[in-house]
């Protein structure tokens, strides 16, 4: 795996807690960067595939509904008691 050289800047509280890791583990500071970026990764990741998840299953939910017309007239009627301004003349 070829590595790639970047630059980030930290603050000093992560630059001393990450020296402080390093010290305690005898890992080095930048194998605990790599791990830190592991993370986001991952959590991005399934992050993205919760969401794709939930996704598929809500999909069709409705399919067999015949009452939506029904329903978003009310809701409009609704939105027009609440909000007159908007539907002024309408």
């Amino acid at each position: 795996m070829t590595m790639q050289k970047i630059q980030a800047f930290l603050r000093e509280d992560q630059k001393a807690a990450l020296k402080k890791i390093a010290a305690r583990t005898g890992q080095k500071q930048s194998d605990l960067i790599r791990q830190g970026v592991d993370l986001v990764i991952d959590r991005a990741d399934s992050e993205k595939a919760d969401w794709r998840k939930a996704t598929d299953a809500v999909f069709g939910i409705w399919k067999d509904r015949t009452d939506l017309d029904e329903i978003a007239r009310e809701f409009r009627e609704a939105d027009k008691r609440r909000l007159p301004s908007v539907y002024r003349g309408r």
